[in-house]
């Protein structure tokens, strides 16, 4: 019988929620049963009352049977939320809100925020158990944004990666390096727009730095590749929680040019490179254990 439902709506599987996500299941997969929101029904809840949930991004939640089973899930049920990004605006976030709205992101609860996500995150806030972030500086602006928010049953999780990829880390991080810099392409769109693609390929340009875009492709390949060169540059418009294609560059012994966009940089793990890996191998433990206690 399942212990765990999952509740996430991730649609890129090589993406960074994904990724991280199904490396904090992975010593207890089998005791997990995922479900989108949009396949929610009453009964599948009512069904379910006695699992625990883990929530991560929930922005599908656009019809009313979404919005109803959600709203039963968090007054019924027990559950953490794992917040990747900022799920409490329609844009995922102040950046993208002024850009694609041309609006100020005064979310949750401001006028331009969403009626129903104000609500969602005041019952987060009222019942989690236990709320997890990706970045002290993203733990800080949902507590400035929602004051409902009990700072003891917060956290910061941090980008999380699977035991089989640490394991193997060494092994890629020893391949020879040439003398150019990765820039990634991300998916297009907003998406390219978003994670820095202009950015990155005018700051290489305006310093004499060599360097290939990379292709959005499956995630050992990309990593295979990666692993092969000098450095990465990653300049993101938007403020990226945790961005783990940096981290994974780090941890491939890459030269890493970020900028203050990525939330965690000034996170003691991420100023001293000796602390790095061995602060990525805590995550993982640290999420159960504060499960385990909720129980």
């Amino acid at each position: 019988m399942k212990k765990y439902i999952i509740l996430d709506d991730s649609s890129i599987k090589t993406g960074g929620t994904s990724l991280t996500l199904s490396a904090i299941l992975e010593d207890r997969i089998k005791d997990c049963f995922f479900v989108s929101p949009t396949q929610l029904s009453q009964q599948f809840i009512s069904d379910n009352l006695d699992k625990f949930w883990i929530i991560g991004n929930i922005m599908t939640c656009s019809t009313d049977n979404a919005v109803n089973c959600l709203l039963k899930i968090l007054q019924d049920c027990r559950f953490v939320k794992l917040e990747f990004d900022y799920n409490f605006c329609p844009y995922r976030g102040r950046i993208p809100h002024q850009k694609l709205a041309n609006q100020n992101c005064d979310c949750p609860h401001g006028r331009n925020g969403n009626q129903f996500l104000s609500k969602v995150y005041d019952l987060i806030a009222k019942n989690s158990l236990h709320s997890f972030y990706m970045s002290e500086r993203q733990r800080c602006i949902f507590m400035d944004r929602i004051p409902l928010i009990k700072p003891d049953k917060t956290s910061v999780l941090s980008s999380c990666f699977s035991s089989k990829f640490l394991n193997s880390i060494a092994e890629l991080s020893n391949k020879t390096k040439n003398n150019r810099y990765a820039i990634l392409q991300g998916y297009g769109g907003w998406h390219s727009e978003a994670k820095g693609l202009t950015e990155a390929k005018n700051f290489c340009e305006a310093n004499g730095i060599e360097y290939d875009i990379l292709p959005a492709e499956e995630h050992e390949p990309y990593l295979k590749k990666l692993s092969s060169y000098k450095g990465m540059v990653f300049l993101p418009i938007i403020e990226d929680t945790c961005p783990r294609s940096i981290i994974e560059a780090r941890l491939l012994n890459l030269d890493v040019i970020a900028n203050i966009n990525c939330q965690h940089v000034n996170e003691f793990w991420w100023r001293d490179e000796s602390e790095t890996l061995k602060y990525l191998k805590t995550r993982t433990s640290h999420f159960w254990n504060i499960i385990d206690k909720c129980l």
